[in-house]
């Protein structure tokens, strides 16, 4: 099961009474933006880029303190003017997807997300995610927000931030949906810095296994052993999936109580096992700066530990 994906069913997982709050989400941009891809990555980590939506799609699913339902809004058109407006006066949460290559079209981009401002929630949040950066004639953050004319919005009134992203490789997209989740549940006792890193494994771009580690007491080994030992299957799995690619970001839940949080570089992909409820964002700074100190080692020929790397560099995030 992917990251996100929080079935309503699983009572036994409810950890307030009464079940979690609901939060309505639209996600909105024009046709072939990429709004479907974008969605059916976050929540079921799939990689293929989608057909066109002509109607709604909806999703439900639960991540951390919140349960979402999410609409998935088509762009074309005649859905913009007869759907858009009912589901987007409901929302509680605008999610607005733009082809950052399809400069030739921002104009209309901007016309259409303006026009549907006005019929939402004035406090509502909104994520503006510029899609397709990983392509080369990507427009750069600056050119996007100027394109949007975002200038005209002030955080005082409601807020709004923007990410660059891809959904075909994953980059950018869960460092963005934390912010969304932080900004809407404003909740204190959810993890928003520390993380609770239970095991680790490091494969070469070829799919070579370097190292693995798991980290704790015997007891707190032997719970995680299973989570742990399914982790490095799906970290190899995304290494092969991935190859083509020099960067990449997946994230898995496992066994319910873990997330598996699976990035690549040009060198490595790194698989590190941590708890359902941690931020996706902390781990991919940790990723990177592992990548950093494995990568000097590695071009030596000296044996990579993630042992030693995480816990001298991350000590209050390793489980000890």
């Amino acid at each position: 099961m992917s990251f996100l994906r929080r079935l309503i069913s699983a009572d036994k997982r409810r950890g307030v009474e009464g079940g979690p709050a609901k939060q309505h989400v639209a996600i909105i941009g024009l046709d072939a933006a990429g709004k479907t891809t974008i969605m059916k990555r976050i929540l079921r980590s799939e990689y293929t880029l989608s057909k066109p939506t002509f109607g709604v799609n909806i999703e439900v699913y639960r991540y951390r303190t919140l349960e979402f339902i999410v609409w998935d809004l088509g762009g074309h058109a005649p859905i913009r003017k007869t759907l858009w407006k009912k589901f987007v006066t409901k929302a509680q949460v605008i999610v607005f997807v733009v082809d950052a290559a399809d400069k030739k079209r921002f104009n209309l981009a901007k016309d259409v997300f303006y026009e549907s401002l006005e019929n939402t929630e004035p406090d509502a949040p909104i994520l503006f995610l510029a899609n397709k950066s990983d392509k080369e004639d990507a427009a750069s953050s600056v050119e996007v927000m100027e394109a949007l004319e975002l200038q005209k919005m002030t955080r005082s009134d409601r807020a709004f931030n923007m990410f660059r992203c891809s959904a075909l490789t994953g980059e950018g997209l869960f460092n963005a949906w934390d912010w969304l989740v932080d900004v809407v549940a404003k909740d204190k006792h959810v993890p928003t810095w520390h993380v609770k890193i239970f095991s680790a494994v490091a494969f070469d771009s070829n799919g070579k296994e370097l190292d693995q580690a798991i980290f704790g007491n015997p007891t707190q080994q032997a719970k995680v052993a299973t989570a742990y030992r399914e982790s490095i299957k799906e970290t190899e799995r995304f290494a092969k999936q991935m190859r083509d690619y020099t960067e990449a970001v997946t994230v898995l839940e496992i066994m319910e109580d873990y997330q598996l949080v699976i990035t690549k570089n040009k060198l490595f992909v790194i698989g590190i096992l941590i708890d359902v409820n941690d931020p996706v964002s902390r781990v991919l700074t940790i990723a990177s700066r592992i990548f950093d100190a494995i990568e000097m080692d590695y071009l030596k020929g000296i044996t990579v530990s993630l042992e030693k790397v995480i816990s001298n560099y991350f000590p209050l995030d390793a489980i000890s």
